[in-house]
């Protein structure tokens, strides 16, 4: 398997020149707004940070037991992840916690800080939160090549999910990220804005009725 950078900034420069920049950001703040009945500002992100942490948690691809749940939304690890004196130590706090990976741990800090604004300045540095949406988007669109014998594998088989490891029969979490810092920063914008391709997959290009509609539709290849 082999990771296309180019096809990677082709992505880019198709979320740019489509203006695309805002539009997961705003349809999740809505969300807040029209479902919980919360504006998403840091003020009332620092609220409601025990909604936003239950919100994500629920998002794990192996649902948990309930008091399990609850275990966890009682360690307040969000909070204290708000702490600490940079993104990455705020990220390395939550994946650290039993039962938060990679995509849980990625994915509230977007929530918190690209949402809400809080500790807006991480901004730059966040993650995408790697899952099978935005893996499947990557092949789907040719930025991800899989050898014939590679196309069964599912998201945690063609990336290492870990963002420690060094991986040498998958790609790796850090080249990932890296393809989209470099795309991202050529195009303009910040590199969470790759998260436009949970939206895609979610609801255009995992659907043989809507992928026409998507915005990526003639760099569709499987």
């Amino acid at each position: 398997m082999h990771l296309n950078e180019d096809r990677v900034k082709k992505l880019g420069q198709r979320i740019a020149d489509e203006d695309l920049t805002e539009r997961h950001r705003t349809r999740t703040r809505d969300e807040y707004r029209t479902i919980f009945g919360v504006e998403p500002t840091a003020e009332t992100g620092r609220e409601h940070l025990d909604l936003i942490f239950e919100r994500v948690i629920q998002a794990r691809a192996t649902p948990l037991p309930a008091d399990r749940y609850r275990e966890l939304a009682e360690q307040d690890v969000l909070r204290e992840a708000l702490r600490q004196p940079s993104h990455d130590a705020a990220f390395q706090l939550l994946y650290g916690t039993d039962d938060i990976g990679q995509k849980i741990a990625n994915e509230m800090l977007r929530h918190v800080v690209d949402l809400f604004g809080i500790n807006s300045e991480w901004r730059d540095e966040l993650d995408v939160a790697l899952d099978t949406n935005v893996v499947q988007a990557l092949v789907k669109t040719g930025a991800i090549e899989l050898d014939e014998a590679e196309t069964h594998r599912d998201a945690g088989e063609i990336v290492n999910m870990r963002p420690d490891a060094n991986p040498t029969t998958k790609l790796s979490y850090s080249s990932v990220q890296e393809a989209f810092d470099e795309a991202a920063g050529e195009h303009g914008f910040a590199p969470i804005v790759f998260d436009e391709l949970w939206l895609e997959h979610r609801e255009f290009i995992s659907d043989p009725l809507l992928r026409e509609r998507s915005k990526f539709a003639d760099l569709i290849v499987a």
